[in-house]
């Protein structure tokens, strides 16, 4: 069966197989970006909770002591 595909078939069989390998990549590589987007706004809004915390001081830090 492998030797009735030609030299053209092969070709664009392996053209196919390339383009779906390149279509499921990107697809992965949208999801971590997605889950970077995710993680980055989690860790803007921790701060911003921080920064609005009542026992933050002038320096941008946390009091500890207080």
């Amino acid at each position: 069966m492998v030797g009735s595909v030609g030299g053209a078939g092969a070709a664009g069989l392996a053209t196919a197989l390339m383009k779906e390998k390149t279509a499921v990549q990107d697809v992965e590589v949208s999801l971590v970006k997605k889950a970077q987007d995710i993680e980055k706004a989690k860790g803007e809004s921790a701060l911003k909770l921080i920064d609005s915390a009542s026992g933050v001081t002038g320096s941008g830090h946390i009091d500890v002591h207080a």
